[in-house]
C-alpha cells in the first residue's frame, strides 16, 4: 500500500538508516515506528525535515503541493535549530526571507536567523539579526521581544561581555512583565542568564537571588531541563559564596535530573562541579574521583568545555600536594582545551595555576609572565569574580616570596572587587 508510511520505510531503508538515525534530535524511535505503521502523521515542518535526511522532497510524501507558507516554515526552522541543524535552518531561512511577512512575522524570521547563527558560531552575523528582530518586534507582542532580548543576553553572555549580556536580560524580564501570562520556562531561562551574569561580574548574592526565582519559575513550567539548569547554576554560586552543603545538594539534584532527560554531556559537567565542592569542604579524594571521572569522559565525548574544566581543577588539586611538575600539565591541558572551547576563564585559571607551580619550582619570571597574561585576559572582560580569585592566587604567590606590602594590595583588590591599578601593579602594558 502506498502510503506516507510505507514510502517513509522504503525511503529510510534505501538509505540504510535505522528508525533512530533518522529520528536522532528531532523525534524518537517510536514515534518514527508510529508514522511508519501509519499509526501517526508528523506535522509538515517535521515531515520536512525528515525529507531532506532521505534525500526526498516533501512532495514525495505528500502529494499536494507545499505553499510557502510564513507560518509554516518558521515552524521548520524553529525546528530545525532544535534538532541542531542549524545549517539546514539557514537555508530555510533564505526562502522565507523574500515572502511578504507581518512585522511580527519578520521579527521572528530575524530572531531564529541570530539563533541558527548563533549556533554556527557566527556571533557578530547572529547580534545583527537579533538586534534588527528588536528593531522590528511590534510593541503589543511582548513576549516576542522577551524571547528576542533573551537570545540576546545568552549571546553577550557566551562572549563574555558580562554587563551588556545583564542588560538584556533585565530589557527582556521587563517585557514578560508586560504580557499577560509570561512563559514561565522563558522566564526560568532569562533569570538564569541573569544569574550567570550577575555571577560573572562579582555578585554572588544577586545571582543566587536570580537562580531562585529561576527554579521556581522553571517548576511552574514543569520544565525538568530548566530546573537542571538551575539547580547546576546554584550549586555553582553556593561553592562561590561559601555554601558547600548547599553547593552539593544542588550539584546532586541538577546531576539527578540531567541524567533523567538523557542529558549526559552536561551531566559530566556536574560531575566537575562536584569535585569543586568536595574540594571546598576539605574532602580532596572525592574532590579527584569526581574530577577524573569527569575527565575521562569528557574526552570520550570531546567536550572541550568539560575537558578545561577538570583538567583545571585537577591541577589545582595537585597543586595544594605541591606535585608541581602534574599541576603544570594538567594545567597546560586545562589550557588548550579552553582554548579550543573559546572559554577565557578556564583559560585564565589555567594560566594561574601554571604560574604557581613554576614560582614553587624556582622560576618567578615565567610565573609573573603567566598571571600577567591571565590578568589581561580578564581585565577585557570585567570578569571581576574570577579577577578576585587570581588576585588572590598571586598574593599568596607574594606572600611566600616574602612581598608582603605588593601581596597586601592584591589581597585588598580581591576583597574589594576594584582592580582599577592592577595593570600598574602587575606592570602590564597595552
Amino acid at each position: 500500500m502506498n502510503t506516507l508510511g510505507s514510502r517513509l520505510k522504503a525511503a529510510r531503508l534505501a538509505r540504510g538508516l535505522t528508525q533512530e538515525a533518522l529520528a536522532n534530535g528531532l523525534a524518537t524511535k517510536g514515534f518514527i515506528s508510529l508514522v511508519e505503521r501509519d499509526r501517526l502523521t508528523p506535522s509538515l515542518p517535521k515531515l520536512r525535515l525528515l525529507a531532506d535526511r532521505l534525500g526526498e522532497p516533501l512532495t514525495h510524501f505528500v502529494r499536494e503541493p507545499v505553499l510557502n507558507d510564513p507560518n509554516y516554515l518558521l515552524r521548520t526552522i524553529d525546528l530545525a535549530i532544535k534538532a541542531k541543524e542549524p545549517r539546514k535552518a539557514l537555508a530555510i531561512v533564505r526562502e522565507a526571507l523574500p515572502l511578504p511577512l507581518t512585522a511580527n512575522q519578520r521579527a521572528e524570521l530575524h530572531r531564529l536567523w541570530g539563533v541558527a547563527s548563533w549556533a554556527r558560531d557566527r556571533k557578530p552575523r547572529a547580534l545583527a539579526n537579533l538586534y534588527k528582530a528588536a528593531a522590528l518586534a511590534p510593541p503589543d507582542d511582548p513576549e516576542l521581544s522577551a524571547a528576542i532580548y533573551v537570545e540576546i543576553g545568552a549571546v553577550l553572555g557566551s562572549d563574555e561581555r558580562f554587563s551588556a549580556s545583564m542588560e538584556a536580560s533585565l530589557r527582556a524580564l521587563e517585557w514578560l512583565d508586560k504580557a499577560r501570562q509570561g512563559d514561565s520556562d522563558l522566564r526560568a531561562r532569562v533569570l538564569t542568564n541573569l544569574a550567570n551574569a550577575s555571577y560573572r561580574l562579582g555578585q554572588p548574592q544577586e545571582a543566587i537571588k536570580y537562580l531562585q526565582e529561576a527554579l521556581r519559575a522553571a517548576t511552574d513550567a514543569e520544565s525538568l531541563l530548566r530546573m537542571a539548569n538551575a539547580h547546576m547554576a546554584l550549586g555553582i554560586t553556593a561553592r562561590a559564596a561559601g555554601d558547600i552543603e548547599q553547593a552539593i545538594k544542588h550539584s546532586d539534584r541538577a546531576l539527578s535530573i540531567h541524567r533523567q532527560i538523557g542529558q549526559i554531556r552536561i551531566a559530566n559537567q556536574i560531575l566537575s562541579n562536584l569535585g569543586d565542592a568536595y574540594f571546598a569542604s576539605g574532602n580532596l579524594l572525592e574532590a579527584r574521583r569526581y574530577q577524573g571521572e569527569c575527565l575521562q569522559r569528557a574526552r570520550q565525548f570531546n567536550d572541550q568545555i568539560a575537558v578545561a574544566a577538570s583538567a583545571t581543577e585537577l591541577a589545582r588539586y595537585a597543586l595544594a600536594e605541591n606535585d608541581f611538575d602534574e599541576t603544570i600539565r594538567l594545567a597546560q591541558d586545562g589550557r588548550a582545551a579552553s582554548v579550543a572551547a573559546k572559554d577565557h576563564l578556564y583559560h585564565a585559571t589555567a594560566l594561574a595555576l601554571e604560574g604557581s607551580a613554576n614560582d614553587r619550582l624556582g622560576r618567578p619570571g615565567v610565573a609573573d609572565q603567566l598571571f600577567r597574561d591571565a590578568f589581561r585576559m580578564l581585565l577585557e572582560r570585567e570578569a571581576r569574580t574570577k579577577l578576585a580569585e587570581i588576585s588572590a592566587m598571586y598574593s599568596n604567590l607574594l606572600r611566600d616570596r616574602r612581598d608582603p606590602e605588593r601581596a597586601l594590595a592584591f589581597m585588598r583588590m580581591a576583597y574589594e572587587r576594584d582592580f582599577n591599578g592592577l595593570s600598574d601593579l602587575v606592570g602590564m602594558t597595552n
